[in-house]
């Protein structure tokens, strides 16, 4: 569609009131088929950030507006929100009719108040969270940075590389209703295309500050400072979590990711404080590779849930041991802690 949508613009039944902060449904016709969004803006804007909040099947923009609460956020971070619709509460998750309508969006609230769009973000949840991944793929040059919660990436070919890494965040529940596996292929995807090299850093609970929570944060540094991370749940079924006591509130960790990075780069904001590990890990041909450990040396292997279930003695940074299922695992020794994946 190129930007041929823009001659739409002078359609919409809009005025923009510069300074005053305001809610409002758009609706104008992409391809024929008539679409719309709700967008929040905040007072006191100047080139804000643009953030978008993608529903899941069945669900409409306006109802996840209301179950994000991401107008609040917006109003005190000065971001602008956008809570799109599907035809019929349904999103193709393809490169097909939505994608143009999502990139649409973009350019109409850039005419009404100017974007900074080197600040493009999206969030998605279940099937928003397969948009997530694919607008994170398909159109680097337009989203800084991806959150996709409860998605996966969807069934096109990722082995084209990316021209710049895309930082991503995602968040899903052990109990979710697809297995640990899918969630780590993905995973897996991402920390191929940004180059990540790092070993990850766990945070277990996160945050720290909140010894009840269920949350395990695995974070990967990768290529031209951007960064994977990853939300275990443990036990988290298929959801956007907003309760703060065993969860987090998945609205706020989502703009503390996006915040950190534009399409050029990092910005000055800086990340939560991570430890340094010692000790790395990496699974490799059913056995569990070591470094920065002596021989002879005991570690014991963790689940998501910090159960232990194996143990054995590193032999020349190798510890053999029995087969475990894909997921996120931690080992420990007098090295310290690192984590691993067995995809």
């Amino acid at each position: 569609m190129a930007r041929s949508h823009l001659s739409l613009l002078a359609g919409l039944a809009f005025t923009a009131i510069a300074g005053a902060q305001t809610t409002k449904t758009f609706t104008y016709p992409v391809g024929g088929t008539s679409r719309s969004f709700v967008a929040h803006v905040p007072s006191g804007i100047s080139q804000p950030a643009l953030v978008f909040f993608v529903h899941g099947y069945g669900g409409s923009g306006s109802g996840f507006e209301n179950d994000t609460k991401g107008d609040a956020v917006a109003d005190r971070e000065k971001f602008i929100a956008v809570y799109p619709s599907a035809v019929g509460g349904s999103w193709s998750m393809y490169d097909t009719t939505d994608y143009p309508f999502l990139l649409s969006i973009v350019d109409t609230v850039d005419a009404h108040w100017k974007i900074d769009r080197r600040r493009v973000y999206c969030a998605g949840f279940s099937q928003g969270g397969f948009i997530s991944h694919g607008l994170g793929y398909k159109h680097p040059g337009t989203f800084a940075a991806v959150a996709p919660v409860s998605g996966h990436m969807p069934s096109f070919s990722t082995t084209a590389p990316l021209p710049r890494a895309v930082p991503t965040f995602i968040t899903f529940g052990t109990n979710d209703v697809s297995d640990v596996a899918s969630f780590m292929a993905d995973l897996a995807i991402w920390k191929r295309l940004d180059t990540c090299t790092s070993s990850p850093v766990q945070q277990r609970p996160y945050p720290s500050t909140r010894p009840k929570s269920v949350v395990s944060r695995t974070t990967w540094s990768c290529a031209h400072g951007s960064e994977v991370v990853i939300d275990s749940v443990i036990g988290g079924g298929h959801e956007w979590a907003m309760d703060t006591t065993s969860h987090v509130n998945t609205t706020e960790e989502v703009w503390a990711f996006f915040k950190r990075f534009t399409r050029d780069g990092t910005t000055s904001i800086l990340p939560h404080p991570v430890g340094r590990e010692t000790l790395r890990a990496s699974w490799v041909g059913g056995a569990l590779r070591l470094e920065g450990i002596g021989t002879h040396e005991r570690v014991r292997i963790l689940d998501a849930r910090g159960k232990q279930v194996q143990a054995g003695w590193v032999e020349e940074g190798r510890l053999d041991c029995g087969p475990l299922a894909p997921g996120l695992y931690s080992a420990r020794g007098s090295a310290g802690m690192a984590t691993f994946v067995v995809p």
